[in-house]
């Protein structure tokens, strides 16, 4: 792959959604560190965007996302760099999780990712030169309990950007795909609940304790600020991984457990890990 150029002026453009908190609020602020121009973009628009500009963007809305580009496009000239990390994640069970709630978790992580691709792959593929980072999740490489339509659609994101990236080589386009384990984020506090999980739920008593192992995990995850640093040097870098896995040791390591052990027993492991009963009561 041949070596980004800069503009005219030596300024490397980036752009970074879901940039108002989390991973995508670290990341604009430690490319900003690294001297890229930063447009962070989000629904909403933070109290501090900190020194970057910022775009308000709906990934969800085509409309939104062509004007978006269009207006960092005209400003800065290009973009070097995207960062796609809007998503959102509603907990419940996969029986009985509600049409609208898969749909918004499949148009923002999955679609959403796809629509900035596709918008800033023209001036990308004009200019011979890009890079799009596309943030997955473990989820996206194992289904995890309680957050199936999550997991669809991070797998989507996975397919879709292995499927990108071979198309995209010659153009000397380069995708990369960064799958966190636990970061301890925000979405501990906001995390939602699906409204089809009534308090009558046969799953009520597993999703409370998945749900506890998960706010657990995350605690003591990896901070926000370190994934950051990860996606800054494959920014930086002259010829990255295709995927990342940053977070801690033993869920770094389970993707590759994923493939060395029966798939029974695997299952079994994480039932135990998210303190699943493992049997059905009456």
């Amino acid at each position: 792959m041949r070596p980004r150029a800069a503009s005219a002026n030596g300024e490397r453009v980036a752009l970074v959604t879901g940039a108002s908190s989390g991973i995508g609020r670290a990341a604009a602020a430690a490319l900003a560190a690294c001297g890229w121009r930063v447009f962070g973009a989000a629904r909403r628009a933070p109290a501090d965007a900190g020194p970057r500009s910022f775009m308000v963007l709906d990934v969800r809305d085509a409309d939104s996302v062509r004007r978006c580009v269009s207006e960092v496009e005209t400003s800065a000239g290009r973009i070097d760099l995207l960062v796609n990390c809007a998503g959102i994640v509603i907990g419940g069970s996969a029986e009985e999780m509600l049409p609208d709630e898969v749909l918004d978790q499949v148009q923002t992580n999955l679609l959403g990712t796809m629509r900035m691709c596709q918008a800033v792959l023209p001036g990308m593929r004009a200019r011979g030169s890009g890079r799009m980072v596309n943030v997955g999740s473990l989820a996206g490489l194992m289904g995890l309990p309680f957050q199936s339509a999550y997991s669809a659609s991070k797998y989507g994101i996975e397919g879709f950007s292995e499927s990108l990236q071979i198309e995209v080589r010659s153009f000397g386009i380069r995708v990369v795909v960064v799958d966190p384990g636990d970061i301890a984020t925000e979405i501990t506090a906001h995390r939602l609940t699906s409204r089809g999980m009534g308090a009558g739920s046969p799953y009520g008593s597993d999703y409370a304790r998945a749900m506890r192992s998960q706010a657990e995990g995350e605690a003591q995850g990896w901070s926000p600020d370190r994934c950051a640093r990860v996606i800054a040097r494959i920014a930086q870098a002259r010829s990255p991984r295709f995927r990342y896995t940053p977070g801690p040791l033993v869920e770094r390591l389970s993707p590759v457990a994923r493939h060395l052990i029966p798939d029974r027993l695997f299952l079994r492991i994480l039932e135990g890990f998210y303190g699943m009963s493992g049997s059905r009561r009456p």
